[in-house]
């Protein structure tokens, strides 16, 4: 593996390349849905191309266009959401709140790992952010996110989100 390793089921990244290049790396995404399991790993696969699919349509600047491709392909019609800056329940909910996700034009954090009890499945995402305590240094920032995969589609979503302005990142950058 070039530039990472999976450690206990999480990928550690030496390259920091992979930051940027994680989306179209086939290796890195592979390797991160590894499973013994092909019903396991398939579900791991759609999960990290949703967030691959979805960054690279944040970081493009093509949500108005691709904003629904990408959300039908993924979420069922009936998904439930649990974010507290979201519009609502349902496909068209999602979309509608996506539709006003602001474009910040850089590429969302990696998925790290994907961790499945049941149709429930918790994804890392990790990104080096500036120490705010130790100057000229970084941390790994871990974020979290549940979703719960039914029939092969993303059904239900819980985020670690704080409420937020609207149009205003939730993410607090």
């Amino acid at each position: 593996m070039s530039g990472f390793s999976i450690v206990n089921g999480i990928a550690e990244i030496t390259d920091p390349a992979i930051y940027e290049n994680w989306l179209d790396n086939e290796e890195f995404k592979a390797a991160v849905a590894a499973d013994s399991s092909p019903e396991r790993n398939a579900v791991k696969r759609l999960l990290i191309d949703f967030e691959a699919d979805l960054a690279r349509m944040v970081r493009d600047d093509r949500v108005q266009e691709q904003v629904v491709e990408v959300m039908t392909k993924y979420a069922a019609w009936d998904y439930v959401q649990h974010d507290p800056n979201a519009a609502g329940n349902g496909l068209e909910k999602l979309i509608e709140h996506f539709r006003n996700v602001p474009v910040v034009g850089e590429v969302s954090p990696p998925v790290v790992s994907v961790i499945l009890d049941g149709e429930v499945a918790c994804l890392m995402m990790r990104k080096p952010v500036p120490d705010p305590v130790v100057p000229d240094t970084t941390y790994e920032w871990n974020i979290l996110t549940v979703f719960r995969v039914h029939n092969g589609k993303l059904a239900e979503h819980w985020s670690t989100f704080r409420k937020a302005v609207p149009g205003r990142d939730p993410l607090g950058d």
